[in-house]
């Protein structure tokens, strides 16, 4: 594992919901969140040099969220994604391109911060070759790799996904991206299932599952725990599972057991769940104390 120092390689957009624009990314959110839960978190991501990028950069900045490693990108935009939400509050993406983080790039200073530091990362930046390029050259250098595959449509390639997890030490995946990656590999459906497969055939050294209010697994350093859902009124799921993940890192990170660290994640996924947007105020003090 790490030094404690996380870095989040991969997309910085604006999700366009009917009720506004809200700064996103799977990548941006778990940083947001590691820093708030007291991480040293900086994002390698991309903007364009436009009004959204700049806003983009204005809003990290004022949430204390280091943007060094964020380049700025003289041709493309600032990626969007353009979400619907559901009846239950889940959404769906359409992600235009090519846009700003389609061509991230693997800085000497990016390679230099990401040495001996925890690397997480997903699958939607690497559609294009050169972001996905820039990831493993950063993955190459982590001492803890933390793949969170944040599949979205028709982005979900199943080759870049099982290189991702090829290539991490912990997973982190909900229901749905279980449900497909079991079929690509052609195991049993379930979370267990694709524990026992990705643990023995590609050394995964920890899977953790969430699975909205049915609850969360972690499989982790010979531990299983199982973690119910904390009830809830959703308002939309959008950086739920990215808060979640941020403070099972921080938790593990800090020496927590199995069973806190996912109690304290549950919690806290349970609150943004109930908010708009990725990434609402909260104590991180009294969530880590839960």
């Amino acid at each position: 594992m790490s030094t404690g120092r996380v870095i989040c390689v991969g997309e910085t957009l604006w999700d366009v919901l009917p009720s506004g624009e809200f700064l996103g990314g799977a990548p941006l959110n778990v940083a947001l969140h590691a820093t708030r839960l007291g991480l040293s978190a900086t994002v390698v991501s991309r903007v364009g040099r436009d009004d959204r990028g700049f806003r983009a950069l204005e809003r990290i900045r004022s949430l204390g969220v280091d943007t060094r490693l964020i380049q700025t990108d003289p041709v493309h935009p600032t990626g969007i994604a353009e979400a619907t939400l559901g009846a239950d509050g889940s959404a769906s993406y359409r992600f235009p391109a090519p846009c700003a983080w389609d061509a991230i790039e693997a800085t000497d200073e990016a390679l230099f911060e990401a040495k001996g530091a925890a690397v997480v990362y997903g699958t939607l930046a690497q559609r294009s070759p050169t972001s996905s390029s820039a990831v493993a050259q950063l993955l190459n250098v982590a001492s803890w790799r933390i793949f969170d595959a944040n599949l979205r449509a028709p982005h979900d390639d199943p080759a870049v996904t099982l290189n991702g997890i090829k290539r991490a030490d912990f997973v982190k995946l909900n229901e749905h991206e279980v449900n497909a990656i079991t079929g690509w590999l052609g195991v049993e459906p379930t979370a267990c299932a694709l524990w026992e497969k990705i643990r023995s055939d590609y050394g995964v050294q920890s899977l953790c599952v969430t699975e909205g209010e049915h609850g969360a697994h972690l499989w982790h350093r010979g531990t299983y725990v199982f973690q119910p859902a904390f009830p809830t009124t959703v308002t939309d799921t959008i950086g739920a599972g990215d808060s979640f993940l941020s403070m099972l890192i921080a938790e593990l990170l800090a020496g927590s057991s199995c069973v806190d660290a996912m109690r304290r994640a549950a919690r806290l996924a349970s609150f943004v769940a109930s908010q708009a947007g990725a990434s609402p105020d909260y104590d991180a003090s009294a969530y880590r104390r839960a």
